[in-house]
């Protein structure tokens, strides 16, 4: 299901996520526990249902709007919300494998 999201993502960034291994087995460890590849519409529906809730829509938008400001032009909102939940999912796997935590880095 990875690779079949990563292609299609690339021919429809605007409306296909990117569903990669890790977020899968988020979905299932925290979501849905019997959810399979048999059932891939679940993943999707659930995905979108994430983004019908008005403030994570509010904040999608707003850091999509913020891009366009410093012209970067090119981000679906589809893409930055992978975005935002690859590095969420990143930084959790580096919180428990090697004690960072994001909160504590300087910027």
């Amino acid at each position: 299901m990875s690779t079949a999201t990563k292609i299609l993502h690339t021919l429809y960034p605007k409306i296909i996520p990117m569903i990669d291994n890790p977020l899968q087995k988020k979905y299932l460890e925290v979501i849905n526990d019997v959810w399979t590849e048999k059932r891939v519409d679940k993943i999707f529906i659930d995905f979108y249902d994430n983004l019908k809730i008005e403030s994570n829509r509010k904040n999608l938008n707003y850091i999509f709007d913020k891009l366009l400001e410093n012209n970067i032009q090119h981000l679906s909102r589809i893409r930055i919300f992978d975005i935002l939940w690859w590095s969420y999912l990143k930084a959790e796997k580096l919180r428990e494998e090697k004690g960072i935590n994001w909160n504590s880095i300087k910027c």
